[in-house]
């Protein structure tokens, strides 16, 4: 078995998840009490030697510094991340659209921008940075209806050849609705979070598919990589489960062995907004201590959603059990600013692998990809995904890291 030395790993839960607030974040509370107020996590030197540009950048507490298009914006002082209050833009047809104008071009090449914001139903807000020869990149990120205030990042989704990061004058913030829809997004704490010297990848699986030890694991093993499966503790050692065989404990000790994360992906795999508190909440406790029984308690400090569903009740819970919950997301983000609802993208094919690794190693972000079942044409992926990431970690442009390497490296 090849075996190589990757990032450091966490010396505890609870490395990168309380740390001394940023200078360039406005206040450790928010004056209206919200206690969601952002921190810095540390770089896992201690340093804090973050870009210039990172941290807020704009707390909403001059509305009239953003022009607004196709919406009504108003201040919300009952509604705050940081500061006194937020930004609330009623979209009742087709786009709204707030654009800020830079005093100055910014320098923003190591650096990623995110905002935080809160909405009544789903929506897929754009956040662009325009330069000052009008090109464009595009980051998004689909936010859930009815939870709390909270930064999220953004990953890019598309970007003309000629942007030019070290000259930014504008920066948009818009949302589009469906026909006949209307939507109330709140936004706070427009911000900008560091990249990583170098591009990360992050290789997952769900729902215990024996396919993780008979395909995954050899692959994997070729180049010495290792990957999470996060599992649910009433499919291992079941058999058959809707057909598909699943893992064994024992099958799960050789992974670990081979430098897996064994990790938490409940019980059962429920949709977790059917179920009441006590039953979300012995789903997530009883699935970690599942784990932590069996000999994986660092694997068992990170979660990942199953059917990427969650409520308001449901994050919290895993917040409360968990260092880093795992949802859906966009790819190349920069360091991670939400632990609760921490970004991956599911079963990509071979073109968008293509894709979102040239810009993962290009522009030095951080993405995680997940599969269930290999077979067929998601196997055929995943060995493109294998073969592509090591062509760019040959060159020293990309890295594969685990939860671990993420907490204690690249939280913000």
């Amino acid at each position: 078995m090849k075996r190589r030395t990757y990032l450091a790993v966490a010396a505890s839960a609870s490395v990168g998840l309380a740390g001394c607030t940023d200078a360039r974040f406005l206040g450790s509370e928010s004056e209206n009490g919200n206690d969601e107020s952002p921190s810095s996590t540390g770089n896992g030197n201690g340093s804090n030697d973050y870009p210039d540009a990172a941290g807020t950048d704009d707390d909403f507490e001059d509305l009239d510094a953003w022009d607004v298009t196709g919406g009504t914006l108003t201040a919300d002082t009952n509604r705050a991340l940081v500061g006194s209050q937020s930004a609330r833009l009623e979209v009742t047809a087709g786009s709204a659209r707030l654009a800020k104008t830079f005093s100055e071009s910014r320098e923003l090449t190591d650096v990623v921008p995110g905002v935080a914001l809160a909405t009544d139903g789903m929506v897929v807000p754009w956040l662009r940075l325009v330069d000052s020869n009008r090109n464009t990149i595009v980051y998004r990120r689909a936010v859930t209806g009815d939870l709390p205030i909270m930064r999220y990042n953004f990953g890019v989704t598309s970007v003309d050849d000629a942007f030019d990061a070290a000259n930014v004058d504008e920066v948009h913030l818009q949302v589009a609705v469906g026909e006949g829809q209307e939507r109330t997004v709140w936004f706070d704490d427009f911000h900008f979070t560091p990249r990583p010297e170098n591009g990360k990848v992050m290789i997952q699986f769900d729902d215990a598919h024996v396919t993780d030890y008979t395909e995954a694991l050899p692959i994997l093993e070729e180049y010495g990589y290792p990957a999470v499966t996060f599992v649910n503790a009433d499919y291992v050692d079941g058999g058959n489960v809707g057909g598909d065989p699943r893992l064994t404990t024992d099958q799960l000790h050789e992974l670990d062995d081979a430098g897996w994360c064994i990790a938490n992906h409940a019980v059962s795999h429920p949709r977790f907004p059917e179920l009441s508190a006590a039953e979300q909440e012995a789903e997530i406790r009883e699935g970690k201590q599942w784990l932590v029984d069996r000999g994986f308690a660092e694997g068992a400090e990170y979660f990942a959603y199953p059917f990427g569903q969650y409520d308001e009740t449901t994050i919290e819970l895993v917040d409360e059990y968990h260092s880093i919950g795992f949802a859906g997301g966009q790819p190349v983000q920069g360091y991670t600013t939400n632990t609760k609802l921490t970004s991956r993208i599911g079963e990509p094919g071979i073109e968008r692998i293509e894709t979102e690794l040239e810009r993962t190693a290009e522009m030095s972000g951080i993405t995680k990809m997940f599969y269930h079942r290999l077979e067929g044409e998601d196997l055929e992926a995943f060995e493109t995904l294998v073969e592509t990431i090591h062509e760019y970690e040959s060159k020293g442009k990309l890295d594969v890291i685990l939860p671990q390497d993420l907490e204690e490296n690249y939280l913000f």
